[in-house]
């Protein structure tokens, strides 16, 4: 089974809820795991004692990590990540990050993580997160970096392998300039970096893709041996922090 999203928009929430899907993704934790808590140690000074809704929620993990007085209602589209997500998060509700089942100014504060990486267009999720924010609410939203070493192997590697790799990742100017739009204030930008455990079965499955990717694209399987060789991956995150602006 594809360990990312390879169809339409409109299977996106099948491709979520299939079979063994969240659970393997809560296994795969443990390469991001470092860099959700350098998200939260970042924000938590604005989520002590507030409402925080937490925007495509998956099985809560980011959200289990919120300040103890802080009161989180996590959203997600997936019934399975919910139910993963009952262990850890007292709170939970169905919706789309597109059309939030909630009444315009509701909560303090919106954290989105990794989760616009999944639609090309991620106006919308701006859009639905200023609406649901009160006046000087904010907007803490999460997302790969392009530069992270991650994706830009799996991305590249599983195409030769004759798979779709299907992850829209932004840079952090053209999501700054998206969230203006929508009527945010950026405040703050940041490059969080970490290393983690180099699993060789993320990229290739077998010996004889490692052969085929030897001959199809010597400089990518030079690149694969490196991080052979060191055991290691290097991961980047943008964190982009948005105040919610009063409109005239």
């Amino acid at each position: 089974m594809a360990m990312y999203y390879q169809g339409s928009f409109a299977r996106l929430k099948e491709f979520w809820e299939e079979k063994g899907r969240t659970k393997s993704f809560e296994r795969e934790h443990s390469i991001r795991l470092e860099g959700i808590k350098q998200i939260v140690n970042e924000i938590r000074t604005y989520l002590g004692g507030r409402s925080v809704l937490d925007v495509g929620c998956g099985p809560g993990v980011a959200a289990s990590l919120f300040p103890v007085d802080s009161t989180v209602i996590g959203l997600d589209f997936s019934i399975s990540m919910l139910r993963s997500a009952k262990s850890r998060v007292t709170s939970l509700m169905q919706g789309s990050a597109f059309n939030l089942p909630f009444r315009e100014s509701s909560f303090d504060a919106v954290t989105c993580l990794f989760v616009a990486s999944d639609y090309s267009n991620k106006t919308g999720v701006f859009y639905e997160a200023r609406r649901v924010l009160r006046e000087n609410g904010f907007l803490f939203f999460s997302d790969y970096s392009v530069n992270d070493e991650h994706w830009k192997l799996k991305r590249a590697i599983r195409p030769v392998m004759g798979e779709k790799c299907t992850l829209f990742l932004r840079d952090e100017n053209s999501l700054s300039s998206e969230m203006r739009k929508a009527g945010f204030e950026v405040k703050e930008t940041k490059h969080l970096q970490f290393s983690t455990t180099f699993r060789l079965e993320m990229y290739v499955r077998s010996e004889d893709e490692m052969n085929l990717l030897k001959m199809t694209n010597r400089d990518l399987w030079n690149d694969l041996q490196r991080c052979i060789r060191r055991k290691k991956i290097e991961r980047e995150f943008i964190l982009i922090i948005g105040a919610r602006k009063t409109r005239e």
